[in-house]
């Protein structure tokens, strides 16, 4: 009984193992879609602008299937595949064919592998052939077959069979070897590409024309055969139809030989900004970049000792990137690779005007508020202007326009380096969780942390947009972000004008704009901005090296005068918001500039932000404590010993409460009655700093020793 059953279960084996093969196969197009294809970038314009090829440089675009010419589809599935659409993976008919002819003559005379089986093979191509690799070829082809629809392989297939070299799929071939697309290919022309395939590289028109013809007439034959054509047309395609291939002595369209090296920058980080998109649809407008590239270069040229430079340019109404120059010299031994846009550098006094806007918006100041240009020390830190000169009393808005340094740091240490750097934040020009030493220096204030070109034309991108920011991006038509909204459209109108009080030089144009300069003379800097563009442009040297000429105000802002002048050549920037929508007129103290009180003897007409109110002034007020600096309370200039390995809780107390505190040059701001600070082990300078600028600061040392060991 049992010798009758074991014939029968032999016979079921093989039966059973075909079937399941699939279920333990893995997918082949998972392995298909990590091999990413080719990148086109597009310009702002829509236009085609340069091409990335793949990671092991091949040429190969996905495009659907409804970009591709119908004659394609047709011709490749006569020389391929007639019967794709009526099997499932495996042309059986075809594989009992190839058998008898391959028995009858004792080679190969025709092929039984499906598109669906040569696309699996394509997920793990190898030259040795097996028959254990033919079974999982056909598995796998059956594998996709019960996993995707005809037209998801079909054009998997169109978009990865070879051309020769490293042309892969129909696209990347119609445009190497007609210079047009795979949508624009007649029959003629498909007829000669789709027989390539079967020996690419002993086929390619571009070397073998000859053969390349010879295979044509193979294919168009087969056509005949299959009805597809008569013999009459297939005649006429092959003898008189002359095919346009296109002059091989010249690159292809999707090599882009227009594009220079240094346009590269751009689109690199448009590139990693798409993720894994194969088409990329950028803001860029690669005529305006090299024509600011070319006036960077020649202001370059007249800087003895200056090698490098670098721009950013935005759209503000869109939030866009529009042009990014990163190298003068691509070529250079000097870091010419290097973008220089992405660089860290001190920003000199370019972060100013965001120390100004939040002090308006909190009400500290206006344009009229007069500020203290006299000397001052916190602690151990000494600040002084870049010319070495003081000027008393000076106006808001010309502290800011004339970029004075002092003026500047008493604002840091009244806003406190905390409100500052949560500012900064928010601007992404300090990442959260920034290093401590950043968030205890006043010199912030000075520029003395590090930020990129293309960080801080971002960032300016505020003012403009009437305190709403988000970053701008280099792709076209991405999804709009939120908004944040960081400061009142009032505060913005008033910044502005405070930055227009002197002419840009090298434009006639009226321009908000702002240099800088770092210590040492490493680095030149100027913002420009007007309602529809915002301008960063730096001058130095990528090793780091200073030279005499690298000025802000002499170096980089003629070079953004000239770029806002190219920008309007035919026109007028906007005009901004109209001040009496968002200013209206104040008494102001004529000494202080700010709100006038029962104090103030004289009294002048200002300008001051809707709906923030402006704080009183202090500086009339009569005694002699106006000019006694307050007295320190508490702690006491004694020694404490540490109650932790982190120090001692003191209470922190003066004799008038409008002060700012400092800790060895580390803002406390303002504190509370009763409150307490812990200081570590070591020696402290306590600061207490009050509002009034004529009052003078009181300064107190004590020590916190360690605490014994048990």
């Amino acid at each position: 009984m049992w010798l009758l059953l074991i014939p029968p279960a032999v016979l079921l084996l093989p039966v059973l193992f075909w079937l399941f093969l699939p279920a333990f196969l893995a997918d082949p197009m998972l392995e298909l879609q990590r091999q990413t294809p080719a990148r086109i970038f597009y310009d702002a314009a829509g236009q085609e602008c340069y091409c990335e090829p793949t990671y092991d440089w091949q040429w190969r675009f996905a495009v659907p299937l409804e970009e591709i010419s119908p004659a394609v589809i047709q011709v490749i599935l006569a020389t391929e595949d007639s019967d794709f659409y009526s099997h499932r993976g495996v042309d059986y008919a075809a594989v009992l064919r190839a058998a008898w002819q391959w028995l009858g003559h004792g080679r190969i005379i025709s092929g039984a592998s499906t598109i669906s089986m040569q696309l699996a093979r394509m997920a793990h191509y190898t030259p040795r052939r097996s028959l254990w690799r033919k079974i999982r070829q056909a598995g796998q082809g059956r594998k996709l077959e019960q996993l995707y629809d005809k037209g998801v392989i079909l054009r998997e297939y169109l978009n990865r069979l070879p051309f020769g070299g490293k042309i892969y799929g129909i696209e990347a071939a119609a445009r190497y070897y007609f210079g047009k697309t795979a949508m624009q290919l007649s029959l003629a022309e498909a007829s000669y590409l789709c027989g390539l395939p079967q020996r690419p590289n002993a086929y390619r028109p571009d070397r073998y024309p000859g053969r390349a013809k010879e295979r044509q007439r193979v294919v168009l034959k087969l056509l005949v055969r299959q009805g597809m054509l008569t013999a009459g047309q297939a005649r006429e395609i092959l003898l008189q139809e002359k095919l346009p291939l296109r002059d091989f002595a010249r690159p292809a369209d999707f090599l882009h030989p227009e594009v220079q090296p240094e346009d590269r920058h751009f689109l690199v980080l448009a590139g990693q900004e798409s993720g894994g998109a194969d088409r990329v649809r950028t803001s860029w407008q690669p005529q305006l970049q090299r024509s600011i590239r070319g006036i960077l270069q020649r202001q370059g040229e007249r800087l003895p000792g200056v090698a490098d430079a670098a721009a950013v340019l935005l759209d503000n109404q869109q939030w866009e990137v529009l042009a990014l120059v990163g190298t003068l010299n691509f070529s250079s031994l000097q870091g010419g690779e290097v973008n220089a846009a992405l660089a860290e550098r001190c920003a000199g006094s370019v972060l100013k005007p965001f120390l100004y806007a939040e002090a308006i918006e909190g009400g500290l100041l206006v344009m009229d508020s007069r500020l203290d240009d006299s000397p001052i020390r916190y602690a151990n830190y000494r600040p002084g202007n870049y010319d070495g000169g003081q000027s008393g009393m000076v106006r808001a808005g010309a502290a800011l326009s004339r970029s004075l340094n002092i003026p500047a740091v008493r604002i840091m240490a009244e806003l406190g380096v905390p409100r500052v750097v949560e500012l900064l934040q928010q601007l992404q020009l300090c990442p959260p969780g920034a290093p401590v030493g950043l968030q205890n220096g006043l010199a912030i204030a000075l520029g003395s942390a590090g930020h990129s070109l293309l960080a801080l034309t971002r960032a300016y991108q505020v003012f403009p947009n009437g305190g709403r920011w988000r970053p701008a991006s280099f792709l076209r038509g991405r999804p709009a972000e939120a908004d944040a909204r960081l400061f009142q459209p009032g505060s913005m109108v008033m910044l502005s004008a405070m930055l227009q009080e002197r002419m840009l030089p090298g434009t006639t144009l009226e321009v908000c704009w702002k240099t800088g300069t770092s210590s040492g003379n490493h680095d030149a800097w100027c913002f420009a901005y007007t309602r529809e563009y915002t301008l960063g442009v730096w001058f130095g040297n990528k090793d780091g090296s200073g030279a005499a000429a690298l000025v802000g105000s002499s170096a980089a802002a003629p070079c953004a005068g000239e770029i806002m002048q190219l920008l309007y050549r035919d026109r007028q920037p906007g005009a901004w918001p109209h001040e009496d929508e968002l200013l209206e007129k104040a008494a102001l103290c004529r000494r202080s500039g700010l709100l006038r009180s029962s104090s103030c003897q004289e009294e002048s007409a200002g300008l001051v932000v809707k709906g923030i109110p402006l704080r009183t002034c202090r500086l009339c007020r009569q005694g002699a404590d106006a000019v006694q600096p307050p007295a320190i309370i508490s702690p006491g200039p004694s020694q404490y010993v540490a109650d932790s390995p982190e120090g001692v809780l003191l209470p922190v107390q003066a004799s008038v409460e409008a002060v700012f505190w400092f800790d060895n040059s580390r803002s406390l701001g303002r504190l509370l009655p009763g409150a307490k600070v812990r200081f570590g082990v070591g020696r402290h300078i306590l600061t207490a700093v009050p509002d009034d600028p004529q009052r003078p600061a009181a300064v107190l040392e004590f020590t916190v020793l360690a605490s014994p060991a048990p």
